[in-house]
């Protein structure tokens, strides 16, 4: 639902993000615009000491909080100097404290002083709706059309952005449905009663709508997009996909409708169709950042090295795009085996978020070809000058001293750590981990109660106490009431349903640990998921069905000792 709302709000925004002329300028060629309303003539009260007694205490009210008075006191200079900023002041101000009769004095004030303001039109719609005259706010939607499309900008858009967040749907959507009965020639006031509807979620009728305006108006892109978004909310994403790639094959020149089909393939997990659709678009715009940068990533992740890398030093080039293309080309260059070349890119990689991972990154590599010393000269470094990461880096440094130096020295990085950063639970829940290792679940235990002392919903550290105790075979219902509340906090996370299918094998319902164990694989291809998955059915005696789990599983990862271990164990006999 979060993207269609995206989708609706950009709708929402299409027309807004066109620069509007200035009063006088045309937004089509330059000339002279002509604005439906006749503006006042400007005021000619000089300022007196009533004037600006009544302005100072606005303001110094407003600074101090006291709204109340501040919006009286601007209301009252609205009136006395008929001044357009003292009455938007006092409309905002009236409608932040809920005061919508105030509101309403003071909106008329402001659209009688700027009748061209689309602002106080849209203000004054919703203020009229909230009053529940709709009348009053039909008229402001039509005035707020006229000025909208004499400004250049798609007045029907405007009018649903003044309406998408009004409490009173049904209201907002008569005022709607009468604006464009208003306008039944002007195919855009139904495709903004569309986008109305879509942001109030009646999908049918935005659907039914959407068509109607693409019948219409079958070039437009906008309603195709909105529509696709529309489908997916009905969870027809099939269907949606389909009448984008129509769409794209009717107009191949639109980056609109190509950028829309691409992204929601991305979306459905199709990396290889979006990889040739962004193709496309970067051939149609090379300059464009987003486009390359779409186009760089998917290359990446789906590990199209060759096409990936040249994008990337492109995007290298531009100021804003700079660390990022650095980071993702020091990726491609580690995964290549270029393994300094990948070290001096991460460090190109000086000002933005992406510094300290990329320090960490360029450390792995460090570590991993023999230069721990480098290594950890490198995170300190980084620590120092970034205290705000600081208990990040340690996590870093006691885990390239732990994977590739001395137990001893990484426990005492921990303890270092923790001694900077008691309350941080990173640190702590990887100190817990590490000490189980060593083989001291009494001290794991003793962190991940902290944790959870501080924190009592922290999955991750209810999940590994409860898994280590069903692993130790001890303490079981114990183990299923922390694993069962991970679960609840995590109910799709692979991890936590392996831990419940464990738990539930040393609780005997080797069918429940079954299920838990198979939606977990589902989740993500991992040797220890297919080692457990196929213990519990060799158990169940459904021995061909475990065996092709663990074939399946050693495919992916030939290597695997955890599924070597199972297999041996349980072929010798043992459990």
């Amino acid at each position: 639902m979060a993207c269609l709302a995206i989708v609706v709000l950009l709708a929402l925004q299409g027309c807004q993000s066109l620069p509007m002329p200035a009063d006088g300028e045309d937004a089509a060629d330059g000339g002279e615009v002509v604005l439906p309303f006749p503006e006042p003539q400007p005021p000619t009260r000089e300022l007196d000491e009533d004037l600006v007694y009544s302005y100072l205490v606005g303001e110094i009210a407003a600074h101090r909080g006291d709204l109340r008075l501040s919006q009286s006191h601007y209301q009252h200079a609205a009136i006395l100097a008929r001044d357009a900023y003292a009455a938007e002041r006092a409309t905002r101000i009236a409608l932040h404290l809920k005061d919508y009769q105030a509101g309403l004095a003071a909106v008329r004030r402001w659209v009688e002083l700027a009748p061209n303001d689309l602002t106080a039109r849209q203000l004054a719609t919703v203020l009229f709706l909230r009053d529940k005259q709709l009348d009053a706010a039909g008229e402001q939607l039509d005035a707020l059309v006229l000025i909208a499309n004499a400004r250049g900008v798609d007045g029907y858009l405007q009018a649903a952005g003044a309406l998408s967040v009004e409490n009173d749907r049904a209201g907002a959507e008569t005022l709607m449905q009468g604006l464009n009965a208003r306008n039944p020639d002007d195919v855009r006031s139904l495709y903004g009663l569309g986008v109305l509807e879509a942001a109030h979620r009646r999908f049918e009728d935005a659907e039914s709508h959407l068509r109607e305006v693409l019948q219409r108006k079958p070039e437009w892109e906008q309603p195709r997009v909105l529509l696709a978004r529309v489908l997916v909310a009905q969870s027809r994403r099939d269907e949606a996909l389909t009448m984008l790639a129509d769409s794209v094959g009717r107009y191949p020149d639109s980056s609109v409708l190509r950028t829309a089909y691409s992204r929601m393939l991305v979306d459905a997990g199709d990396y290889a169709k979006a990889l040739e659709q962004f193709r496309h678009l970067y051939r149609q715009s090379p300059d464009d950042d987003e486009i390359a940068f779409g186009y760089a990533m998917l290359a990446t992740q789906q590990e199209q090295w060759d096409e990936a890398r040249p994008v990337w030093q492109v995007l290298r080039g531009r100021p804003e795009r700079r660390d990022e293309a650095s980071y993702y080309l020091a990726q491609i260059e580690e995964r290549t085996g270029h393994e300094d070349l990948a070290i001096g890119l991460f460090g190109t990689v000086t000002g933005s978020e992406l510094k300290v991972d990329a320090v960490m990154r360029a450390a792995q590599i460090l570590g991993r070809t023999g230069r721990l010393g480098q290594a950890r000269d490198l995170l300190q470094q980084a620590r120092i000058a970034n205290p705000g990461r600081a208990a990040d880096l340690y996590v870093a440094e006691t885990q390239l001293v732990q994977k590739h130096g001395d137990s001893e020295v990484a426990l005492h990085l921990y303890d270092d750590g923790l001694r900077a950063f008691p309350d941080n639970h990173d640190l702590r829940y990887n100190r817990a981990l590490f000490v189980l290792e060593l083989g001291d679940f009494p001290g794991m235990e003793k962190d991940l109660r902290l944790i959870l002392a501080q924190d009592p919903d922290n999955a991750d550290a209810l999940n590994a106490l409860g898994y280590t105790l069903a692993d130790r075979n001890e303490r079981l219902d114990e183990a299923f009431t922390l694993v069962a509340r991970a679960l609840k906090l995590k109910p799709d996370s692979p991890a936590v349903l392996d831990s419940m299918g464990w738990v539930l094998y040393r609780q005997g319902d080797l069918v429940q640990a079954a299920s838990h164990l198979r939606r977990a694989l589902e989740l993500t291809r991992d040797d220890e998921i297919a080692a457990h998955l196929g213990e519990v059915l060799w158990v169940k005696g459904q021995r061909d069905d475990a065996q092709a789990v663990w074939r399946e599983a050693l495919v992916h990862k030939p290597d695997s000792d955890k599924i070597r271990a199972v297999i041996e164990r349980l072929q010798a006999g043992q459990q």
